[in-house]
């Protein structure tokens, strides 16, 4: 902090201890505010109003911002379910300016006792990552906001091939939780955020703000071998090195002058630079230093172009062949299915097993899956369980609205399957690597009941 506004800061500090704990006031204070507390708040008021009200304006500009309550952490699910509970955190050395000024944006990673590692942006201040109070944030307190410890999942769902999204984030696999040497499909990911808040809070979709108080964000983490990113910024291209060790970028830009909603986006792979994530947002190529050799992994995501590089990065290895299982092979399974009913109709089909493998981690995940009817897959769903569990234990997985698509009858086909990022992951013949196909079983809509429509 700058020595021009250390006068201001300790100002600040002893008029809330004076505002919020008046019996421990000071005689010097006291004999100056008077004996009524609520007077001395009164003379307090002007002086106050100027700082809290006025600091995103007043002092934002200049770096200089008051510090209100932490953002308000999301209920515990525990340290073996979804993300999993807060192992460490750790302040990236990344300052990105905002494109109207202020308090610059940055990026955290918290690895989770699950083997994630979740990269969180927000806007930087005093070491801390966090949100503003403005734009209808916070009430408008002016104020900036640290986040808590922990970070909160975005919706219920896997943590492997696809990633898993957090407020303000996405999370990957760590490299030696998912694999061998970061190998694991699931543990880089490029990443953007498009049209956020400039306040870095979550609007989920529902946007009030024009274009120009919105950010466009791309960001990411790609392993120990990326060492530069290259981006679009509005007609040149531009290119910056990333946090070495983790292969961090940020970048922050003005939201499209088209965009007309918030959302995320992001393409995983591997940290083997073969097979690493593909550009998305603004990113149009990642340079690789591996084994004393450079290539680049080039394309236009946001143009849908092709991008020359000088040295392309060769198609990773084959990997070991995963051990094939078969059907025959598997202990069989022995579901048992139950339906939720309300006043005749089914909301929902709970299906249960005994786990024939162990859940670890974020690596592993039992789900269901059911196709979709008639020519566009009306009705396509599926479940994951994402908690840890002991073989043998016991595996619910909940359906939701089963029988809410006008063209699915009275059965529907579910597939259970296990997915696993490990890179020696056994898989059934013809699905996606680390995927095993465990049963395929029917649910049939009970005799005189009716499929309920899915809320809208």
């Amino acid at each position: 902090m700058s020595y021009r506004f250390r006068a201001l800061e300790t100002l600040e500090s002893e008029l809330r201890r004076v505002v919020e704990e008046p019996s421990k006031r000071p005689s010097r204070f006291r004999s100056w505010l008077g004996t009524p507390r609520r007077a001395g708040w009164g003379l307090l008021a002007p002086i106050a109003g100027v700082l809290l009200a006025g600091g995103t304006i007043t002092l934002a500009a200049t770096g200089v911002i008051l510090t209100g309550s932490v953002v308000p952490a999301s209920a515990p699910v525990g340290p073996s379910e979804g993300i999993g509970d807060p192992v460490s955190s750790r302040l990236l050395p990344l300052q990105v300016r905002d494109p109207a000024g202020g308090l610059p944006w940055g990026m955290r990673i918290v690895e989770t006792s699950r083997g994630l590692v979740c990269a969180q942006v927000g806007r930087l201040h005093n070491g801390q990552l966090g949100e503003l109070g403005i734009d209808g944030a916070f009430k408008d307190d002016g104020l900036f906001h640290p986040f808590p410890p922990g970070v909160a999942q975005s919706f219920p769902g896997g943590s492997t091939e696809d990633g898993t999204e957090i407020e303000g984030g996405t999370c990957t696999l760590a490299g030696p939780t998912a694999g061998s040497s970061g190998t694991a499909w699931g543990s880089a990911v490029a990443a953007e955020l498009w049209g956020v808040d400039q306040n870095a809070t979550s609007a989920h979709g529902h946007l009030s703000l024009t274009s120009a108080e919105r950010r466009d964000i791309s960001y990411g983490l790609l392993g120990p071998h990326a060492i530069r990113v290259s981006y679009r910024e509005g007609a040149s291209l531009q290119s910056e090195a990333v946090v070495p060790g983790v292969g961090a970028y940020l970048i922050v830009q003005p939201a499209a002058a088209t965009s007309d909603h918030e959302g995320p986006g992001e393409a995983p792979g591997t940290q083997t630079p073969g097979a690493g994530p593909g550009t998305t947002g603004a990113l149009t190529a990642i340079t690789y230093l591996n084994n004393g050799s450079y290539c680049e992994n080039g394309y236009d995501a946001r143009n849908g172009a092709t991008v020359a590089v000088a040295h392309a990065c060769p198609p990773a290895g084959a990997p070991a062949p995963p051990v094939q299982a078969t059907q025959a092979g598997l202990s069989r399974l022995h579901p048992s299915i139950r339906f939720q009913v309300r006043a005749g109709r089914v909301t929902a089909a709970e299906i249960s097993f005994a786990a024939p493998f162990p859940v670890r981690g974020a690596a592993q995940n039992y789900a269901l899956w059911s196709k979709g009817c008639g020519a566009r897959g009306e009705g396509a769903d599926g479940a994951v369980f994402n908690h840890d569990v002991v073989k043998g234990a016991m595996v619910h997985l909940l359906l939701r609205y089963p029988f809410s698509a006008s063209c699915s009858g009275a059965e529907r086909p579910v597939e259970i399957l296990f997915d696993s990022s490990a890179a020696d992951a056994k898989r059934t013949p013809g699905r996606p690597p680390g995927q095993l196909l465990l049963a395929s079983t029917t649910i049939r809509l009970p005799k005189g009941d009716r499929g309920a429509a899915r809320p809208r």
